[in-house]
């Protein structure tokens, strides 16, 4: 850490103590005394200022990368580093959270719904020039692989996530993105309305581009039900 002043380690008084060097180290993450790219104390070290064991010192490390807070490099120059801050964070927690809580997919969508709608709303509302053009190299989704296809759907609700000038909102785009696209592998490409798709994609653009925030929320839900009512059908068809 250099030109930082070092945080101060104080010794372990608490109940749990893997609990307690995670919630000290992610607090002093947070707050930006340890940034992105920083080396963590070794974990001998951490348990000699903490006072406490390495095993309960090494299961707090644990527990900070497993939420994406930090990662571990291997060999002479390695250790655990700050990870930079991003979606990764989210998907990991609403992952856990579905998986455990066992959410349906219609829950998912619908929160998807609500979420994008809001987005799109703002994206009318806020978006760039910039943010059009980019929209527009997306829209045409006449490509010959599965790949490509779900990779530029998935591009324009980021774009548009990112027009609404909403980190936290593009962050959570981002995150559910990355679930939705768990559910992509149960579908072909040729199961996909593509002309249905693309319809929708360019009223979302349209709505957008003219600002008319209730048509682009209108525009967003529509293509978020579109794909829904696929996927149950084709799962349907499936069993």
């Amino acid at each position: 850490m250099n030109r930082k002043s070092k945080p101060i380690f104080k010794p372990y008084k608490k109940s749990s103590a893997h609990k307690y060097v995670s919630e000290m180290l992610k607090d002093y993450i947070i707050s930006g005394v340890y940034s992105p790219g920083d080396q963590l104390p070794t974990e001998i070290e951490l348990s000699q200022a903490l006072g406490i064991s390495r095993a309960a010192t090494r299961e707090g490390l644990r527990e900070l990368e497993s939420l994406g807070l930090i990662t571990t490099v291997q060999g002479y120059k390695g250790g655990r580093f700050v990870k930079k801050i991003n979606s990764d964070i989210i998907l990991n927690g609403l992952d856990l959270l579905i998986k455990t809580q066992r959410a349906s997919f219609d829950e998912l969508m619908e929160a998807r719904k609500a979420i994008e709608g809001i987005t799109s709303k703002m994206a009318a509302l806020n978006r760039s020039p910039e943010n059009l053009e980019v929209m527009a190299k997306v829209i045409d989704l006449r490509v010959d692989s599965k790949e490509e296809f779900y990779r530029k759907t998935f591009e324009l609700h980021e774009i548009v996530a990112l027009a609404s000038q909403n980190r936290v909102l593009y962050y959570i785009v981002q995150a559910i993105r990355k679930l939705i696209f768990q559910t992509y592998a149960n579908l072909t490409l040729e199961e996909n309305d593509v002309e249905l798709v693309m319809k929708n994609h360019y009223d979302i653009y349209n709505s957008i581009k003219n600002r008319d925030p209730e048509a682009a929320e209108k525009a967003m839900i529509n293509d978020i039900e579109a794909y829904r009512k696929l996927y149950l059908e084709v799962i349907k068809n499936k069993q």
